[in-house]
């Protein structure tokens, strides 16, 4: 899953930062960061958890807070 270069200068020399998780659409979107050490360049790799459960079968809205 880990991309192998950066898209920029094609060095393989990559930090992995502190990935981003956010629901869209009541799916869950994970984003990777990814910083080349060699151009500075930060680019993202996006994964949808496609298993993460359909918030709308869930029929117990009560304690659920939507924002």
């Amino acid at each position: 899953m880990e991309p192998s270069f950066c898209p920029y200068c094609g060095e393989e020399h990559l930090d992995e930062l502190d990935p981003t998780e956010l629901m869209v659409d009541n799916q869950k979107w994970i984003i990777y960061h990814y910083e080349c050490k060699v151009c500075g360049e930060i680019f993202d790799k996006i994964y949808i958890d496609e298993e993460y459960g359909d918030m709308e079968d869930d029929e117990d809205d009560e304690n659920r807070l939507w924002s």
